[in-house]
């Protein structure tokens, strides 16, 4: 049951290991090196730009389906749209009901609402693209999530519209979570640390058993730590700079390389 508190039963395997990169500074997954091997109970991951596609914000997948469509715009305008477009669904009640189909469409018809363009064919193209992308990328992580529910508890965290839970059970990933956290049903947000109080809370184990997977340095990677959780960012095909080496436990580059880090 989605938000449920039971703990799986976990099972351990064969364990492999992450060592730091020389050129990065942050960690990256490899061989055995048995001295960074990571003890846990349960791994929780963020949603969007982590379960629905791996280290990609929605800000940059947006921008380019629109300039993918034809529109190109300067990126301070498209972001103010997309801001106004978030703010809205956080605002609207009407949002905490709607799948991930019919939140795409109204995101998009805010984005265009504040951009002032009137296009029915390209809002069409935008939703389509993002709705086939998210729901392809949610299959992957339905298999990494399959594996690993063997062996430790899971659970989401994430800042997000109150619908969550609807789109992880449509996506038939919901009952293999022992907590789903949304920011905008629990009244506090990453990075504030209660929100990652609560999870722990319902996982039933310490925030030093529990591994939080996120693309976002600030708000996953530096929350998670200062809450007291191991921490995982998810930094795609391309990684970002490292501000703070020290404060990254492990550097994944798809959601799947985190089943070497669990012993």
């Amino acid at each position: 049951m989605v938000g449920g508190t039971a703990l799986p039963v976990k099972r351990n395997r064969k364990a492999q290991f992450i060592s730091y990169s020389t050129v990065s500074g942050c960690p990256r997954i490899c061989g055995l090196l048995t001295s960074l091997a990571m003890k846990l109970r349960a791994v929780c991951f963020d949603y969007g730009g982590t379960l629905d596609g791996p280290g990609s914000h929605w800000l940059p997948r947006f921008e380019q389906l629109y300039s993918e469509a034809g529109l190109v715009l300067p990126f301070e305008r498209f972001r103010a749209a997309f801001d106004h477009a978030t703010r809205c669904g956080y605002a609207d009640r009407r949002v905490a009901t709607m799948d991930l189909q019919a939140l795409i469409d109204f995101h998009v018809a805010r984005q265009l609402e504040h951009l002032e363009v009137d296009d029915r064919a390209l809002a069409a193209r935008i939703i389509e693209m993002f709705v086939a992308r998210s729901r392809a990328a949610l299959a992957e992580s339905r298999a990494v999530l399959d594996r690993l529910r063997h062996r430790v508890a899971l659970g989401v965290i994430s800042n997000f519209y109150g619908n969550v839970d609807r789109i992880l059970d449509d996506a038939d990933i919901g009952p293999w979570l022992s907590v789903v956290i949304d920011s905008n049903r629990v009244g506090v947000s990453k990075p504030d640390p209660a929100i990652f109080a609560l999870a722990i809370r319902g996982l039933g184990c310490a925030p030093a058993e529990t591994l939080y997977v996120g693309d976002s340095f600030e708000k996953d990677v530096v929350a998670a730590r200062a809450a007291g959780l191991r921490s995982a960012w998810l930094v795609g095909a391309v990684a970002p700079p490292c501000p703070a080496p020290e404060l990254v436990d492990v550097r994944l580059r798809q959601l799947a390389d985190v089943e070497a880090v669990i012993e």
